[in-house]
């Protein structure tokens, strides 16, 4: 008996330990898995497929006349009310004037319906048409519409991994974004890789990689914003100016400033594989304009010189 209790408690023992070393495994995966995507998240925000609204059919579409006030339900109701004959059941047990009340009841009940579906088609018809003259709007490139439909229509409000503020400037037949874009201080500092031995090593990120990530993650918000915008907006060609906090080197102060102008058009992301495109390659590719190296990461650059005025 002795020797069956010890037997049963190393057996005990080495469960516990298993069940612990899965666990740390579990644990190191989830953290490699979860960092994996925060370097998604900051550097792949580009990789999302393409759409556009078709804001000229709606605008060019008919407006919905108000419907008039329907009572089928009350009439039918009224008609049963009104055709009613007691049999002799209800004359011989008293139940004529309760089944009365109660078809009467049923008119009321009728009504209502007919006045909560008169409501929502009236609602509907107004939903509609408040539609067709916001797309017209659009079309117009009314400066206000344009601005309600980024807001109603694109993901730009939820896209914290990527920039922090959006503006938008419409002047002489130009679109331009003026995006609030991450710092070198939101990028992280450590990274974290899953081993062979399934464990997970976290090292420090040094600073040349830190100033890669920064770049890839505000050419990667420029691009997503351009795609945001040409996807919402009746335009062919947009403008990002992406600023971001950088060291003045004459002051040796921190302060925002622009370090990147992109200028995209729909015909040149068409032809793009945003899926498998690294956002440096894309920016590159569409001419981007920016000021980077591997020991400073990124300098100001002259926005008025692409006529754009902060």
């Amino acid at each position: 008996m002795d020797r069956a209790a010890k037997q049963a408690e190393r057996q005990r023992v080495a469960r516990q330990q298993a069940l612990h070393r899965q666990a740390h495994l579990d644990a190191s995966a989830s953290a490699a898995a979860e960092y994996e995507d925060i370097v998604e998240a900051l550097t792949g925000a580009h990789r999302v497929p393409r759409s556009r609204i078709d804001w000229l059919t709606t605008s060019t579409a008919r407006e919905v006349a108000v419907p008039e006030r329907q009572s089928i339900l009350e009439d039918a109701a009224a008609s049963k009310f009104a055709g009613y004959v007691p049999g002799w059941f209800a004359r011989t047990f008293g139940r004529e004037q309760k089944v009365r009340d109660q078809l009467a009841d049923e008119v009321l009940a009728a009504r209502a319906q007919d006045d909560d579906a008169h409501s929502k088609a009236v609602a509907a018809a107004g939903a509609r048409n408040s539609q067709i003259a916001a797309a017209r709007r659009v079309v117009d490139r009314d400066p206000d519409a344009m601005v309600e439909a980024l807001e109603d229509h694109s993901a730009l409000g939820s896209l914290p991994f990527s920039v922090e503020g959006v503006d938008t400037l419409l002047l002489d037949g130009r679109t331009i974004a003026i995006v609030d874009g991450l710092d070198l201080e939101d990028m992280p500092e450590e990274s974290v890789s899953l081993l062979k031995s399934g464990k997970a090593s976290i090292k420090d990120l040094t600073v040349g990689k830190r100033l890669e990530m920064h770049r890839d993650a505000i050419c990667s918000a420029a691009i997503r914003v351009a795609v945001e915008f040409l996807a919402v907006l009746p335009i062919d060609e947009v403008e990002v100016l992406m600023l971001t906090d950088i060291l003045d080197r004459g002051t040796g102060h921190i302060q925002s400033a622009p370090v990147l102008h992109l200028r995209a058009t729909s015909q040149a992301l068409a032809v793009l594989n945003l899926s498998r495109t690294q956002a440096v390659a894309v920016a590159e590719r569409l001419g981007g304009h920016m000021d980077w190296s591997k020991r400073d990461g990124f300098r100001a650059i002259n926005a008025a010189a692409m006529g754009v005025n902060l």
